[in-house]
């Protein structure tokens, strides 16, 4: 892919939390660093799939790409052009989100009309005949009825909540839409028909997503390429067919062998990660995975891997492939 194909560009991104101590001074005692040095691509009709462990900076790093959270440092670009340039209500029209919750997601007090119609209301002179028209497609393909118009969130189950916050997100018709783990909170069953509609809604859209999710058999679904994190930086990026068929990166290997299989009965090799979870306010200098990384070596305590490109669009950070030439 050329220049021309890039939806979103992240440089460098970086955005660190001061913790404080005491209720007067406001003593500044440390800084986590949610998102740290992270950069990538995302590519015009493509889905990126971002996946880790709770803590790892996903959600973090999809509120700085919305602009809901302003960045310490480094740079993100739409189209070419840095985010709030023009003002992020412009970027909105182009730039949706699709929440976790999708309880708490839609305003209780509000109709599912007005729900969804409340983009059109900020973004649009739309009358309410003309409002009625956009929405009214929209609700036919998310599979939503024409008399839920009138009625609220609460008579509504978490799955047709979350086929409500699509339609909202989408009735604008944006390019770009920031998916931060829009299935979590669903049934298994419901799981399934919710990544299907987003496969479609996709397609007919035409559509670009950032697809967040702590799942790997849920990014699997659904993604064309994959990014792992671990305590703010990317371990990991590759096509999904490239992760899964030659997962490097000792972490990866791990979130790959969690993945529960139809089989009990099934032999399986498992990575059991031991050690604990480095603190995010006193992380250990050098590699952040190294006191849980079965493949532990001295230069791990030392030196921070670099993200290398060891294979044509495969990336990883680990000091296992330090010998690959080419870097990101």
């Amino acid at each position: 892919m050329n220049d021309t194909d890039v939806m979103v560009e992240v440089r460098n991104l970086k955005k660190y939390f001061p913790v404080n101590k005491g209720m007067l001074s406001h003593k500044t005692v440390g800084t986590v660093k949610a998102v740290d040095d992270v950069s990538f691509t995302i590519y015009k009709g493509e889905t990126l799939g971002l996946i880790g462990e709770s803590g790892c900076g996903k959600s973090t790093l999809s509120r700085m790409l919305m602009g809901l959270m302003d960045a310490t440092d480094g740079h993100i670009l739409f189209k070419g052009q840095k985010v709030g340039t023009k003002g992020f209500k412009n970027f909105r029209k182009e730039a949706q989100m699709i929440f976790q919750d999708p309880y708490s997601s839609l305003d209780p007090r509000m109709t599912i009309r007005r729900i969804i119609e409340e983009p059109l209301r900020i973004h649009t002179n739309f009358n309410a005949k003309q409002k009625l028209e956009v929405v009214l497609p929209l609700l036919e393909k998310v599979s939503i009825p024409e008399d839920a118009l009138s009625k609220y969130p609460h008579e509504f189950s978490g799955g047709q909540r979350q086929r409500i916050g699509i339609a909202r997100a989408l009735v604008l018709g944006p390019e770009f839409v920031i998916c931060d783990e829009p299935v979590s909170a669903l049934d298994m069953s419901v799981q399934a028909q919710i990544l299907n509609l987003f496969k479609k809604m996709q397609k007919e859209f035409r559509l670009t997503y950032l697809f967040v999710s702590h799942d790997m058999s849920v990014v699997k679904h659904i993604s064309d390429r994959i990014m792992v994190m671990y305590l703010g930086k990317v371990v990991e990026l590759a096509s999904k067919h490239e992760l899964f068929s030659n997962t490097l990166h000792p972490y990866s290997i791990a979130l790959m062998n969690a993945i529960p299989i139809p089989n009990p009965e099934a032999a399986r090799n498992r990575t059991l990660l031991e050690g604990d979870l480095p603190s995010p306010i006193n992380p250990p200098a050098g590699c952040p995975f190294q006191s849980r990384c079965p493949h532990v070596q001295p230069v791990c305590g030392v030196e921070m891997p670099l993200l290398k490109e060891v294979e044509p669009g495969h990336f990883v950070a680990c000091h296992l492939f330090a010998d690959k030439e080419g870097t990101q």
